[in-house]
């Protein structure tokens, strides 16, 4: 009896003992998130450009339709951007599809961002992600009970794919493509090239804009954190929606064109757009 009654407090000891370091690792994981969120806002500067008519008048067709279908005449370049969303991610074609729910925060002057994913869901976080573009470095962290490392990239790779993405989901807050630190140059009646400099960095993609100006897909090459090379990366816009005054893409994809055959690895819905 007395060695059934050890056993069971060793056992109540482990588990409590377990159950305390997954809750001192997610608090330390979710600090030094909190940590890097605070840093973003902190360094974000005023950018102190508000778009006017004669900042269109030089740029290619498909430019000046994708400008002003999305109303941003007479809108300032925002200092910080907030989103949340909603959607399902995969590693690859073989893996299973997982929900999550996440919120992401840029800066606009210098380019940066923060996005934190839930998996499935913010109330049920069992996984948690972090991917950053900070003070021109990037990575992606994520852990499951915010222990087990499922992701963790670093490198200078990831500082190039990271701006890349900064430019891509500059289609949330477009006025920010107005800025001194963009060049936009044509390519075709139906698409223009926009070129973001940060930090001694470039990120240069295709914005593909149909006959009104909204945006329907987004051509540039990327790191490929799957293949460990630069690959072909599009997101297709599927859904648009007026918020806060402007119309933005609210809906799509993200898709890697691989010799092996399209793998589309996420999809989202924007539920919310803040401005500051």
């Amino acid at each position: 009896m007395a060695v059934v009654k050890l056993a069971a407090l060793v056992l109540t000891a482990i588990v409590w003992v377990a159950t305390l370091g997954i809750g001192v690792s997610y608090w330390l994981f979710v600090h030094g998130i909190s940590s890097d969120l605070d840093s973003l806002t902190a360094t974000a500067r005023t950018p102190g450009v508000t778009v006017t008519e004669a900042m269109l008048a030089g740029l290619p067709a498909p430019a000046q339709r994708y400008f002003r279908f999305a109303g941003v005449i007479g809108q300032p370049i925002p200092r910080i951007v907030r989103i949340t969303q909603k959607g399902r991610i995969r590693g690859s074609a073989a893996e299973n599809w997982m929900t999550f729910e996440a919120d992401e925060t840029y800066s606009t002057s210098p380019p940066a961002f923060l996005w934190r994913a839930y998996f499935p869901a913010k109330l049920t976080p069992i996984a948690l992600g972090r991917d950053e573009y900070l003070d021109g470095k990037g990575s992606i962290v994520m852990k499951m009970l915010a222990v087990a490392p499922l992701a963790d990239e670093h490198g200078d790779e990831l500082g190039a794919a990271g701006l890349m993405r900064y430019l891509n989901e500059s289609m949330w807050f477009p006025a920010a493509l107005l800025g001194p630190n963009v060049r936009i140059a044509a390519v075709d009646a139906a698409s223009f090239r926009a070129t973001l400099s940060d930090r001694g960095r470039t990120a240069e993609a295709v914005f593909f804009v149909d006959g009104e100006g909204r945006l329907v897909n987004f051509r540039a090459l990327r790191y490929d954190t799957g293949t460990r090379a630069m690959g072909t990366w599009e997101t297709p816009v599927a859904g648009y929606r007026s918020i806060n005054g402007l119309n933005l893409p609210t809906s799509g994809s993200a898709v890697w064109k691989r010799d092996t055959g399209d793998l589309d690895y996420i999809e989202l819905e924007v539920t919310g757009i803040a401005y500051e």
